[in-house]
């Protein structure tokens, strides 16, 4: 049904990109992936964007193997919410976790948590989100310069927990002391919006060449939600709820960072001390809040001066200590969890051996996560890995270039005392001081063809082993965040996946963008599956929460994703705009041929934009089908069609730029749930809601 209801948008994108070639009496050479320099007459589209999460040689969007998104500028300005995953959840093929308006994670393709692996400039987030889909990332969208999206298994310099793809978020936390000014900054006031937000940004920075300083700082301030009708969909008794707010949805957060940057003729360095301070109301229907906070230091490090057979290296480090309580309706700390954690990474990369270049790495991480209090899911758990990979690349002939990469990863992972009296439960047999050392293997192997001047067909296939997560295995409590009893299974071994890629892409023309399918078979997919009501006594489960065990099952994958822009108006100094996206992802157990729990429905989107310098206008249309292909213990989800428009102004200062904008989502007030979400009968996406603002940039 979903193929089927998605297949006249899908034919309508093939043929408007079809119908965009124009034939070609002499095609020259492509450009070379290490320069993507189009002639000087044809105009540059938004694939020409370099992407630096896919190695120390930026390429740019048309010549990658895989699917990629970048959200920079304006673009990133006008979509920023409060997390992550609202941010991304209109990018193809991204959706989001939605845990209410305090907390939501990515999802790519249908795959999450330990799945997707978020990144802040190149290193993992290390905070506890990837844990459960009540834990907010702590990461700040507003911070943002550019956000980065690699879709599928081919990104291996990030560890086989990037097997879905990974989500780098960059910022200028640590200033480039080779591009400062003497004084730069902005300041942007909002307020407005579905939750009353509030929200006040500070980034200022400056020094002189080689040495630079920058201090960002952030406070936001939100109350319950509004939304159309009531909150929880049960409508054997209405009329017990509040109409039109979802309770225990408000949120407060403080986010700042200090950093310095140094550059010298052969290289560069820098340091920055990030802090997120965050409290806000978990939806669940019980009165639970998160109080979570992060300090880390981040340090990197880079030299362009050749050594041995290395062209450089570039280094980061990052440090990180997070905790974050879950409070009970009386404000009491009902669990808390700790995480002590850091990552470090080296890039190599070497001169060209004949036509062959690329980077050689290695990547070592630690984490220690420990949890103490009524609700304790997971036991204390030490997680140490270390890896080394490498990325090539070779051309074949002046039309073609072969990517290839491969990663060796081992994991040694020690669990600390497990409660003997917890309750039996088949697959579950965890011994106190437990220690489990495994390794994995992936590899990948990228074709781009460049079949004419300004389109690339890009071909990805990757094997990857993802070891399993300490919560995978050992997971033994009830989660109120999640309103569910969770268990592990001790005998999970690694999760095995095969995964195909195409997409094909136009960068110039009436009409530029992508469209691209791709297949993804797993061997021992690991999921959290629903148990029947009783497996877990009432005396461990007294609040009778759903009960859910992580199995494995083989699975298949299966999508297509499309992004075009037709470009209407297209002059030195105005820009008519009309873009269509769509995504559609299809989640199989193999063998009993039922659905995968938690899988997004098909989605497509329209969107008008006009900007001529001084102004920008943009209106959307985006709907989602209904979803109706659901697993045992899941239920049915309506569609939704949501309006959102947005316009700014432009006002030139002498000593900068000022912008009011005005942003207006689900204008229509549309009743809207996340499929996605385990918690999609208590809390529905935001009512309408304004947000007006003031950005002055300097």
């Amino acid at each position: 049904m979903i193929f089927s209801r998605s297949l006249p948008l899908t034919a309508l994108c093939l043929a408007l990109f079809a119908s965009a070639a124009h034939p070609q009496t002499a095609i020259p050479p492509p450009p070379t992936a290490a320069t993507s320099a189009l002639p000087a007459h044809d105009p540059i589209r938004h694939l020409d964007r370099f992407v630096v999460s896919a190695g120390h040689d930026p390429k740019t969007m048309f010549d990658l193997a895989q699917g990629t998104s970048v959200l920079a500028g304006e673009e990133l300005h006008r979509v920023a919410q409060g997390t992550l995953g609202e941010t991304l959840a209109g990018t193809p093929g991204v959706s989001s976790t939605y845990h209410g308006p305090g907390a939501s994670r990515p999802v790519i393709r249908g795959l999450g948590g330990d799945r997707v692996r978020v990144l802040d400039n190149g290193v993992g987030a290390l905070d506890a989100s990837g844990l459960s889909p009540d834990h907010n990332t702590t990461l700040e969208p507003l911070f943002a310069s550019r956000i980065e999206v690699l879709r599928g298994p081919s990104t291996l310099l990030y560890g086989s927990s990037a097997v879905g793809g990974v989500v780098n978020v960059i910022d200028n936390a640590i200033p480039d002391a080779a591009a400062i000014n003497p004084a730069s900054g902005a300041l942007e006031l909002r307020a407005g919006g579905a939750a009353r937000e509030r929200t006040a940004v500070v980034s200022a920075g400056g020094g002189r060449p080689r040495l630079a300083t920058r201090v960002n700082a952030l406070y936001r301030r939100s109350g319950d939600l509004r939304i159309p009708g009531v909150p929880r969909r049960d409508f054997a008794a209405p009329t017990v709820q509040p109409l039109g707010t979802l309770p225990g949805s408000s949120s407060e957060t403080f986010s700042g960072s200090i950093g310095a940057g140094a550059s010298w003729a052969a290289g560069k360095a820098g340091a920055a001390l990030h802090h997120y301070d965050t409290e806000y109301g978990v939806p669940a229907g019980d009165g639970i809040a998160i109080r979570m906070r992060q300090t880390r230091l981040a340090l990197e490090g880079e030299t362009s001066r050749p050594f041995g057979i290395f062209r450089g290296a570039t280094a980061r480090l990052g440090l990180a200590g997070y905790t974050h309580s879950e409070l009970g309706a009386d404000n009491a700390i009902r669990t808390t969890f700790d995480n002590d954690a850091w990552e470090a990474r080296l890039e190599l990369p070497h001169a060209a051996l004949g036509n062959v270049t690329g980077t050689l790495g290695l990547q070592a991480a630690r984490s220690d996560l420990a949890a103490r209090g009524d609700e304790v899911v997971t036991p204390p758990a030490r997680t140490q890995s270390g890896a080394v990979f490498a990325l090539e690349e070779l051309p074949l002939g002046a039309r073609a270039t072969l990517q290839l990469g491969a990663r060796l990863e081992a994991q040694r992972l020690t669990v600390g005392e497990v409660d003997p009296a917890l309750p039996p439960v088949p697959g579950y047999a965890a011994r106190t001081g437990q220690r489990r050392k495994s390794t994995g293997a992936s590899a990948s192997l990228g074709l781009v063809v460049y079949p004419a001047k300004d389109w690339s067909l890009g071909l990805a296939a990757a094997f990857s082993e993802r070891l399993p997560a300490a919560a995978e295995l050992f997971a033994h409590g009830p989660h109120g965040g999640t309103a569910a009893y969770e268990v592990g299974s001790t005998g999970l071994g690694p999760e095995r996946s095969v995964g195909l890629d195409v997409s094909l892409r136009r960068r110039a023309g009436f009409v530029t963008g992508s469209i691209g399918g791709f297949v993804h078979r797993f061997r021992d997919y690991i999921y959290l599956q629903e148990l029947p009501a009783g497996a877990i006594p009432a005396a461990h489960n007294p609040e009778a929460l759903t009960p859910y065990q992580f199995v494995a099952a083989d699975a298949r994958f299966t999508g297509a994703e499309a992004d075009l822009l037709v470009h209407l108006i297209e002059t030195e100094h105005r820009r008519l705009h009309f873009e269509l996206s769509a995504d559609l992802v299809r989640a199989t157990q193999t063998r009993t041929r039922e659905p995968l729990p938690r899988i997004p429905p098909a989605r497509a989107a329209a969107r008008l934009g006009f900007e001529d310098g001084r102004w920008h206008a943009l209106a959307e249309v985006r709907r989602a089908l209904p979803q109706r292909r659901f697993a045992a213990g899941e239920s049915a989800t309506p569609g939704y069609t949501q309006l959102n428009a947005s316009v700014s102004r432009l006002f030139p200062a002498p000593r900068g730029t000022f912008e009011l904008f005005l942003r207006g989502r689900n204008l229509t007030n549309a009743e809207a749930r996340e499929h996605v979400s385990f918690l999609k009968e208590f809390a529905p996406l935001p009512g309408r809601g304004v947000i007006a603002g003031l950005r002055f940039t300097y």
